[in-house]
């Protein structure tokens, strides 16, 4: 009996001796899945980030002190506190920093950026301290790996396949954040996965001021919970998009003032602006296959809504692309969902913005008066056609100047058959008569 218990304690002994090596070889080792981080950083976690020089005109705006703050991961971004890429203000001491602000979301193939989810849409918006949007940037991202639940974020493995990676919008975004506040609704998330997309890319940004409005709408909204669809439908916003990333974007644009006003004083921020790494901004964005709806307002409004304000510049092709179908759209002077689907799919390929689109717009109406006055004749029924091709692209008043050609100035430009060019008796000049020459009108 003693030899068997004494067998038993052997046993239990010896695993437990494995079990405990297996647990220190574990704890020493570093997961794959972890990206590294390209800076050393000093003991106690503490990232070091040396003064970056400045000319005279930029020290003013941008703080070049050292600054030494832990990065670390947080599931709410209070104020005070500081996660990987920001350190947040609010009630705090520190710096008043009244805008501009850069409000940024992403969308994810899931929750954890450690756990190998990835961003796969990400906006961004320049923003003034009255909610005035002054620029916007939103894409796709190709996460290298499946894009994850469809059902939440709406976008596909198909919609991703010609997506910019991050590594090449990486300038973008940071040349959008340098200056401003970096604002997001629940920031820690947006935090972990920016900081583990830019990590990936081998970049460390300075640690930026920031602004969490979850927080700040728990301090100065009442509503039964602080989701943006419920925020925004309490403070009689209008939201599109919701769960887009440009969507959810502009709707913490329209809420960003009101509370800001309900706070009644400065917020205060623990660091201030510093100057971002310079990366190249050279890759086009691919915006998502946006769900139009017709509206009150047709299709073409919807189109233009749901556009970042501004992109690059399109090229030929992509430009030729879009004004082609647009063409073939209106030749029955109206635009239908399909067509409209269409060219919001055109406008997002080639990364187009809704001031690139209007601007394509103008010149097929400017090709459009071209045509129609070839032969020097404007008719009523060939300006209403004009004007509603100019309603159809959400451009009604573009045709505004126009009025039908009168007798008289057929007559002057001698375009009635058998009719002798208008000739004036004091100036000689065609094209007028004596009653109306212009040198007789300034004496």
């Amino acid at each position: 009996m003693v030899a068997v218990l004494v067998v038993v304690c052997l046993v239990v002994g010896i695993g437990m001796l494995i079990a405990l090596l297996r647990s220190i070889r574990s704890t020493n080792r570093t997961p794959a899945s972890r990206p590294a981080v390209p800076a050393p950083r000093p003991a106690g976690g503490a990232v070091s980030r040396p003064v970056v020089p400045l000319d005279d005109d930029a020290t003013a705006r941008f703080d070049v002190t050292p600054v030494d703050l832990p990065r670390q991961p947080l599931e709410f971004a209070a104020p005070g506190q500081a996660g990987r890429l920001f350190s947040y203000g609010g009630d705090v001491a520190g710096h008043v920093l009244p805008g501009p602000y850069a409000i940024v979301d992403v969308e994810t193939t899931g929750f954890s950026p450690a756990g190998g989810d990835r961003v796969v849409e990400v906006a961004i918006a320049r923003v003034d301290a009255s909610g005035r949007i002054e620029d916007e940037y939103a894409t796709l991202v190709h996460p290298g790996r499946d894009v994850g639940p469809v059902f939440v974020h709406g976008i596909s493995n198909t919609d991703i396949r010609d997506a910019p990676r991050f590594e090449e919008i990486a300038g973008e975004l940071l040349a959008r954040m340098e200056g401003a506040v970096v604002v997001a609704h629940n920031a820690a998330f947006e935090d972990r996965f920016l900081a583990a997309e830019f990590a990936r890319a081998g970049v460390l940004p300075p640690m930026s001021p920031a602004l969490c409005t979850l927080w700040l709408a728990r301090r100065t909204l009442r509503a039964p919970n602080h989701k943006l669809t419920t925020l925004a439908r309490y403070a009689g916003i209008p939201t599109v998009d919701a769960h887009a990333a440009l969507g959810d974007v502009r709707t913490v644009a329209a809420l960003l003032p009101h509370m800001l006003r309900a706070v009644g004083r400065p917020l205060q921020y623990p660091v201030g602006f510093r100057r971002m790494p310079q990366l190249p901004r050279e890759v086009r964005p691919l915006t998502r296959a946006v769900e139009l709806r017709r509206g009150s307002e047709g299709w073409m409004a919807s189109l233009m809504a749901r556009l970042p304000l501004s992109a690059a510049d399109p090229r030929d092709g992509d430009a030729q692309r879009y004004l082609e179908s647009l063409a073939i759209a209106l030749e029955d002077g109206r635009i239908v969902g399909t067509e409209a689907r269409e060219l919001a799919r055109l406008a997002g390929s080639a990364g187009l913005g809704a001031a690139q689109v209007a601007e394509l717009h103008r010149q097929f109406l400017e090709s459009l008066r071209e045509l129609a006055l070839e032969d020097d004749i404007l008719t009523a029924a060939e300006i209403r056609k004009l004007r509603t091709a100019a309603q159809a692209v959400g451009l009604p008043d573009h045709f505004a100047d126009l009025k039908p050609t009168s007798p008289q100035d057929l007559l002057a430009a001698g375009r009635i058959p058998g009719a002798r060019p208008a000739i004036c008796e004091h100036c000689f000049g065609t094209g007028h008569f004596r009653a109306t020459c212009p040198e007789l009108s300034t004496v």
